[in-house]
C-alpha cells in the first residue's frame, strides 16, 4: 500500500463518501483537468477561464484553481484580489470555502499560492485535514480546473502527474511546438498515465492548426509509444488583446466571435469525453491524494 492509498484509507468515512452517488461509487463524479504548456505566452489561461465560463453555462459545477506558483494571474484576469489563498487552510486560519473567490461568468477561483510547493513536507494530521478539507469543498463541483506553469519545473510536473487528464496548448511557433513535445517527453518518462490532450491556440487557419498537431502527435507517437488526443483549435483574434486589458473573459466581451465559437465547440468537446478510469479511483481524490503523497523523489508529489 503506497502512502496515498494510506491516506485515502485514514481519511474520515464522510469524505469518501462524497465520492459516492444514491447507487455507489461514480467513478467520473468529479473530474480533474490540468492546463499546461512548454513555453509562456501561448495563451493557457485565457483558455482556462473561457472553458470554465461556458462549462458553468451547461450546468457543470466548475473549480479554477491556480498554480502557476509565483506567476499567479488568473485573478488578475479575472480581476478579483485573493486575500487568501490554500496556505492559510494548510495553516489552519480559515477554512477551504473562505478561501474560494467567485469571479464574472460564476467562475469559483482557488488560490494555489506559493505555499503549495510545500505541500510535501506537511504533517499527516495536516494532510489529512487538507484531503477532508478538499473533499468537503469537492461536493459542491463536478470539475476542476488546475491552471499549470509553463515548461518543465518540478511544480508544473507536479500539478500534471497529479491530474487525470492534461490539456497542453500550443501556437504554431516552432519554439512553443518543441517545447510542448519536451514537457510531454518527461511527463511520459515520469510514467504519467492518462491521455494527453493538445489544444492549438493562435493558428491562422485549419490546416495549420492541423500541421501542428501532427508535428506532435507523430512524434509522440514514434519516439514515446504514445497517442495524443487532438482537442480542437483557436484562430488568432486581436479581440483577445482588448478582452485581456479589460480584464474579461472573451466568451463574455466577443461572445459572436469566431475565437468564441470554437471555445464553445472546444468546451462541447470536453464536457462530452468520459473521465478516464486510471485507477478506480475518482478524480478529486486521485488528485489530491497524489498531490500529498511525498514518496518517489522526496521532492514532488509522484509515485513511481
Amino acid at each position: 500500500m503506497d502512502q496515498a492509498q494510506g491516506l485515502r484509507e485514514m481519511a474520515p468515512q464522510s469524505s469518501r463518501n462524497s465520492e459516492k452517488g444514491p447507487g455507489g461509487p461514480t467513478a467520473g463524479r468529479h473530474r480533474v483537468i490540468s492546463f499546461t504548456s512548454g513555453k509562456g505566452g501561448v495563451g493557457k489561461t485565457n483558455v482556462v477561464t473561457s472553458l470554465a465560463q461556458l462549462a458553468i453555462r451547461q450546468g457543470q459545477r466548475v473549480l479554477v484553481m491556480d498554480a502557476d506558483l509565483g506567476l499567479a494571474n488568473i485573478d488578475v484576469l479575472l480581476g478579483v484580489r485573493p486575500k487568501r489563498t490554500l496556505q492559510d487552510v494548510i495553516d489552519g486560519k480559515v477554512g477551504i470555502r473562505d478561501v474560494l473567490i467567485e469571479g464574472p461568468g460564476g467562475v469559483t477561483f482557488l488560490p494555489g499560492g506559493s505555499g503549495v510547493s510545500e505541500l510535501t513536507n506537511l504533517e499527516t494530521a495536516q494532510k489529512l485535514a487538507l484531503i477532508d478539507a478538499i473533499n468537503e469543498c469537492g461536493e459542491a463541483f463536478d470539475t476542476l480546473l488546475v491552471d499549470t506553469g509553463a515548461g518543465i519545473s518540478p511544480n508544473v510536473l507536479y500539478f500534471n502527474q497529479a491530474a487525470a487528464e492534461v490539456v497542453t496548448v500550443v501556437t504554431p511557433e516552432p519554439t512553443s511546438i518543441a517545447d510542448a513535445y519536451g514537457l510531454i517527453k518527461v511527463l511520459h518518462q515520469k510514467g504519467r498515465k492518462g491521455p494527453v490532450y493538445v489544444l492549438v491556440n493562435m493558428a491562422r487557419n485549419a490546416s495549420e492548426a492541423n500541421h501542428v498537431f501532427q508535428r506532435l502527435a507523430l512524434a509522440a507517437d514514434r519516439f514515446l509509444g504514445l497517442e495524443l488526443v487532438n482537442l480542437g483549435w483557436l484562430p488568432q483574434d486581436s479581440r483577445l488583446e482588448s478582452a485581456v486589458r479589460q480584464q474579461k473573459a472573451l466568451v463574455d466581451l466577443y461572445p459572436r466571435s469566431k475565437a468564441a465559437s470554437r471555445l464553445q465547440q472546444i468546451t462541447d468537446h470536453l464536457v462530452a469525453m468520459p473521465q478516464p478510469d486510471i485507477s478506480g479511483e475518482s478524480g478529486m481524490v486521485r488528485f489530491w491524494s497524489h498531490l500529498l503523497d511525498e514518496r518517489g523523489t522526496g521532492q514532488l508529489g509522484f509515485s513511481f
